[in-house]
């Protein structure tokens, strides 16, 4: 198909986009610079998503507080994490053969309900005083299989709520909402687990999946895509693991994932204990952290956004992978609250550049048939390598120090990225790259 045949076809699909009932009018520099808003699909998820994300930041921010309380160690903060997130390594990549066979719509709205369930189900045990970590690990086990499926699906999902043409802008947005809930979900759940107690962020969260799940419900997805439905599953599999392990620029985006998931993410995990043992505050000051992490990540994903149809991406993912372990290496050097909250602002905003443009473009890079495979893979080496970090982390932040164990890990990425610079890895990522 020519490039003028593929642009008319992506007109069609936006002509699609904003069909049936009429959208929210936005101003049109809002449009001009987030262009994904334009979408009737994609004002309804992002509307959706926005309580629904503030629900999941409540859990996160309550399990954390919760287990360290529990338990009082790193070890088990880590490892609980790491728990979560091991279906994203062994399960996602047999996810994204499924995902591409299925229908995403209606597999997402089952993940949602499920995961809903779930968060019901360890809120009312918290309250009741009947979660130990003999319930709390297979609960968490569960959630992350769930999530393990459903992340590769909403990403991949996103396609076909607003079509190729602005789906470098809606893959920022969709990190803004995520990191807006981050905003505000952890200095909500600080005040919560303060007045009422940790299980109600876990009961809030279950009610927030009701507005997402309708949103999703009431799509109507606009994108002409037919899955491969006549292939076996295994050869599946292996197609779309070969394609994103020899492919010249997946192969990178991938290594770089995992490379931040292993040595630089695991900092989140480990806040607890640096609140409590550190700068000696409770609960809401370790909402108040997260939620500075939080801000900068908002601001990151906007500016990703805004920078959706500019040139020289390499630059924003060098920029994103060495501001950020930099500002970590100062952060654990750092003892003063106040200026922690300003490091951690710089990290989430560098953090979220980086992660939104290596998003944006293994989906770009991504064939229609296999972009549900090959998101899976990225998402195994990054989400799923984060229970490796934390489990690592935990262990080395138990025979050490948190602080320590942040540090080393920034320093390690801060390295690779400067040699990865020096081979000139970062200047083949221009727009003028990748496919149309």
């Amino acid at each position: 198909m020519s490039k003028k045949e593929i642009l008319a076809q992506e007109d069609l699909e936006i002509t699609a986009a904003t069909a049936g009932a009429a959208p929210i009018i936005l101003p049109g520099r809002v449009i001009s610079i987030f262009p994904a808003l334009a979408h009737r699909n994609f004002q309804l998820y992002f509307a959706g998503q926005a309580i629904s994300l503030i629900g999941f930041w409540l859990q996160q921010v309550g399990m954390g507080w919760y287990v360290f309380q529990l338990t009082h160690s790193a070890f088990w903060v880590g490892t609980v994490a790491a728990l979560g997130g091991l279906p994203f390594l062994f399960v996602t990549p047999f996810a994204g053969v499924f995902i591409d066979k299925v229908n995403r719509q209606n597999l997402l709205i089952w993940t949602q309900v499920v995961d809903a369930f779930i968060a019901l189900v360890l809120g009312a045990l918290i309250i009741t005083h009947s979660a130990g970590l003999a319930i709390i690990i297979p609960l968490v086990a569960v959630n992350g299989l769930i999530g393990a499926v459903d992340l590769p699906a909403r990403l991949t999902f996103i396609v076909e709520m607003v079509g190729k043409r602005d789906l470098a802008s809606a893959i920022p947005i969709n990190n803004a909402v995520f990191n807006g809930a981050r905003f505000v979900g952890p200095a909500l759940a600080g005040a919560l687990i303060a007045s009422f107690g940790v299980g109600w962020t876990f009961i809030l969260n279950a009610l927030s999946y009701i507005p997402g799940i309708w949103a999703i419900y009431a799509m109507r997805p606009v994108y002409n895509y037919r899955p491969e439905v006549d292939i076996h599953p295994l050869e599946s599999l292996k197609t779309g693991l070969r394609y994103s392990f020899t492919h010249s620029q997946i192969s990178i985006f991938i290594t770089l994932a995992a490379l931040s998931a292993i040595f630089i993410w695991p900092y989140q995990t480990l806040m607890p204990v640096i609140a409590q043992n550190v700068f000696h505050t409770g609960a809401g000051g370790y909402g108040s952290l997260l939620s500075a992490i939080g801000a900068g990540s908002l601001a990151g994903a906007i500016f990703a956004s805004a920078m959706s149809r500019k040139d020289n991406k390499g630059i924003l993912i060098l920029a994103g992978l060495v501001i950020s372990s930099l500002a970590l290496i100062l952060f654990t050097l750092n003892r003063n609250f106040a200026v922690a909250h300003v490091l951690l602002f710089i990290i989430g905003f560098a953090l979220l550049i980086e992660v939104a443009t290596l998003n944006t473009l293994v989906q770009l890079v991504s064939p229609d048939n296999m972009r549900g495979r090959i998101m899976a893979v990225y998402i195994t080496m990054f989400v799923g390598m984060m229970p490796l970090g934390n489990a690592l982390s935990g262990i080395i932040a138990q025979k050490t120090s948190a602080m320590f164990t942040i540090g080393l890990g920034a320093v390690i990425v801060f390295l690779v990225g400067i040699a990865l610079y020096l081979k000139g890895t970062f200047s083949n990522f221009s727009k003028n790259d990748l496919p149309v």
